[in-house]
């Protein structure tokens, strides 16, 4: 596998402006004209805005609060929110993303700005034109929606009576604009290869909400989510033959299934889109559950496939989807998580040991172990520290705890408690925790703090019919599952909670 496995960008940007997919809420209009001419000086931001270097994704993050709040064009009038006062047309609304300290207008913002080429444009970039002070015009450049980068996607304020939206333009009306980059924006750092060495599951927190995602009885997507305010719940048409699996890879959202066609169905939001895009990837070989992480700028996805072997689906800004078989056979669902800059799967073999696939920055093809073990279910694990650990169901039905340091081997440890079905596992803060069905249809929890040589476990109640999910936050831990009556239930325990509890997400 000849992929570069260094280097990571903003998963955000390098996919915005590399897929070429256009959202859902693009409206394909095309801009036909209109002047930037304000009426009156530039309005002052109410907040001391520097003119200092902002990342993009600080530019994306304050450009949406208006497609938000929805603000409409109105040159004569300005708006406020948690980024300051600003002219409600186009070169106030660019004026705001980039944090300037006043509302420019567009034969003023040059001085601000460089030129650069057509292939050189990045999420928070404009294109700008300016014809003798009458016929001017700037928007945000997004991302290019078709694969010849002809028809870019834009944010912008245009027209009355029209709000700040994203658009798509034609490419005959963008030749009347020129590339500019804003002399102070500077791309963001590359953040973490992975997600800190937590595995995905069906859910996570996106922002302020948490969302759950399981396979319907028709085979449709749920999708349930809590605003803050409110539980709600849709429903995706799909063809689903197994329970997904999800995660959050810069500001977007992607969710993975099997689909009854034994393909891999690929449903993925941007930050400004109410519904999903949805793609299949792979051939027509898969039979188990998916597993997945983002690392860098790609996207990756294991699951068994109808051969038992291992698959592995990939997806790169230079590649697209690619599909891989490993030569070693796999039982049930793997669980896979990248550690640094190392890539990490595990699964059940054909003979009940775990086996481990892994890769490093220079690998091109797998390094291949087996830890051992006797197994009957479906593995979970995280990378902690310098250590890595996998939890499973053995043969007896007992949890049982791998585990593997730096420097050492590994370690096989049975932890005495019973357990029906797989578990799932997750760190949260220095603290290491478990969950389970146990035989009496409760939620088991296991954990360890620094000073535990051996896990501390309490039940956490309820009706758990089916393997739970779950993910933790800064402040809170929370877990999934399905209720003999087939509802979804939520348990949950924060920092102020003497004791955990749980709800009915419905669905």
């Amino acid at each position: 596998m000849n992929i570069k496995r260094t280097g990571a960008l903003v998963a955000l940007l390098v996919a915005l402006t590399s897929a070429g997919t256009t959202p859902a809420g693009a409206s394909g209009a095309v801009v036909t004209g209109g002047a930037d001419a304000p009426q009156g000086a530039p309005e002052k931001s109410l907040r001391a805005a520097s003119n200092e270097a902002i990342t993009r994704s600080e530019v994306l993050t304050r450009a949406q609060s208006w497609l938000r709040d929805r603000v409409p064009y109105n040159q004569g009038r300005s708006w406020t929110n948690e980024y300051g006062t600003y002219r409600q047309d186009c070169s106030g609304y660019v004026s705001m993303a980039w944090h300037l300290d006043s509302s420019y207008v567009t034969w003023t913002l040059p001085p601000l700005m460089d030129v650069i080429g057509w292939g050189d444009l990045k999420p928070g970039d404009a294109l700008w034109k300016d014809t003798n002070h009458v016929d001017g015009h700037i928007a945000l450049f997004i991302r290019w929606a078709d694969d010849a980068h002809t028809m870019p996607v834009v944010w912008e304020e245009y027209s009355e009576p029209f709000t700040a939206e994203e658009r798509t333009w034609s490419s005959s009306w963008a030749r009347n604009f020129t590339p500019m980059r804003y002399r102070n924006i500077v791309d963001d750092a590359g953040p973490a290869l992975g997600d800190e060495g937590i595995a995905a599951s069906a859910s996570y927190r996106y922002g302020h909400q948490e969302h759950m995602f399981s396979k319907g009885a028709d085979g449709a997507l749920l999708h349930s989510y809590n605003t803050g305010e409110a539980i709600e719940s849709e429903s995706f048409p799909a063809e689903l033959a197994g329970e997904p699996v999800a995660y959050v890879a810069g500001d977007q959202q992607h969710v993975f299934g099997r689909l009854a066609d034994n393909t891999i169905g690929h449903w993925y939001w941007y930050p400004t889109d109410d519904q999903p895009h949805f793609e299949q990837w792979g051939a027509d070989d898969i039979a188990g559950n998916p597993t997945g992480y983002a690392f860098g700028d790609q996207q990756h996805v294991y699951a068994r496939g109808t051969d038992g072997k291992l698959k592995h689906l990939y997806w790169t800004p230079d590649t697209g989807v690619v599909e891989e078989t490993q030569s070693q056979d796999v039982v049930g669902d793997p669980v896979a998580y990248v550690w640094g800059d190392q890539q990490h799967v595990f699964g059940r073999t054909p003979a009940g040991e775990l086996g481990h696939w892994y890769w490093t920055p220079s690998d091109n093809d797998p390094n291949y172990v087996s830890w051992g073990g006797r197994l009957a279910g479906d593995p979970a694990g995280y990378a902690f520290g310098d250590q890595q650990h996998v939890f499973a169901r053995d043969t007896g039905g007992k949890l049982v705890h791998f585990y593997w340091a730096v420097g050492e081997d590994v370690t096989v440890e049975p932890l005495g408690a019973d357990i029906a079905g797989d578990p799932i596992a997750y760190v949260w803060n220095d603290q290491q925790h478990v969950f389970a069905r146990t035989p009496g249809n409760e939620l088991g929890h296991w954990w360890w703090t620094p000073a535990d040589n051996a896990p501390q476990y309490v039940s956490w109640g309820g009706d758990l019919a089916t393997d739970p999910t779950g993910f933790a936050t800064a402040t809170q831990q929370n877990v999934y599952g399905r209720a003999a009556d087939g509802t979804l239930a939520h348990w949950y325990w924060n920092t102020e909670m003497a004791a955990p509890d749980h709800e009915t997400w419905g669905q």
